[in-house]
């Protein structure tokens, strides 16, 4: 989905910020949910609504990227950026799944209809994945932040 403009304005730079800000905040949130299972019960679906939130917001991030890319120099800090841009999605849905495995799990339990899985088995597997996808979500924010900033402020001379 591509969006060129928010307010008259580019609408990149705007909507990058709502990624960088949600996908840390759901990981933060899942490796609490992950590690600290007596969290889950108040907070598995919030955690969950806001991976889903910043997996959009991703997408979003992407789409007016490439909107925004038609209207820059092309530079090789921009195209290495735009290449970097593509790598996050797949973390985010990663959070996003285990986020939604968590919470999918409370509410079976909610229910008294646990899911019929062995439970320390399961809880390894969710808590190794968790980790995996938080440190890739992480990283990736990072470098393509950092990226992003040098592409733009490159040209700037003190």
């Amino acid at each position: 989905m591509e969006i060129n403009q928010l307010f008259g304005l580019p609408a990149h730079p705007i909507l990058v910020h709502a990624a960088v800000v949600l996908v840390p905040l759901a990981v933060i949130g899942l490796l609490l949910i992950a590690l600290l299972p007596s969290l889950r019960p108040k907070y598995s679906f919030l955690v969950a609504i806001v991976a889903f939130v910043a997996t959009g917001s991703v997408g979003l991030a992407q789409g007016s990227g490439e909107a925004f890319l038609e209207s820059v120099k092309r530079t090789q800090l921009v195209v290495d950026h735009a290449q970097m841009g593509e790598d996050l999605l797949p973390w985010a849905f990663g959070v996003l799944l285990a986020a939604a495995f968590l919470a999918l799990v409370e509410v079976m339990r909610r229910r008294d209809k646990p899911l019929n899985l062995p439970a320390k088995a399961t809880s390894i597997v969710v808590v190794v994945f968790s980790l995996l996808v938080s440190a890739g979500a992480i990283y990736t924010v990072i470098k393509i932040g950092h990226s992003g900033a040098k592409a733009t402020w490159n040209s700037v001379k003190p």
